[in-house]
């Protein structure tokens, strides 16, 4: 998982995770926006169930920071 933060995502769902997660982590309010902006086109084009697994996804990454550190 921690692949899509080293490398560029190859496919939506990697940008999309991404883009969630960057929104997560963003050191301030202007980049967490920019990311949900991102993240809301990208899961335009997307399916309901896709985007629910990427959500899902950038929540793991999240968790696995504040764990491992």
């Amino acid at each position: 998982m921690t692949d899509i933060k080293l490398n560029k995502p190859k496919t939506k769902e990697d940008a999309l995770t991404l883009a969630l997660y960057l929104s997560i982590t963003a050191p301030d309010d202007i980049k967490s926006k920019e990311c949900v902006e991102y993240a809301s086109i990208l899961a335009d084009s997307m399916s309901s169930k896709e985007v629910e697994i990427c959500k899902m996804a950038a929540e793991v990454l999240v968790e696995y920071e504040l764990r491992e550190g």
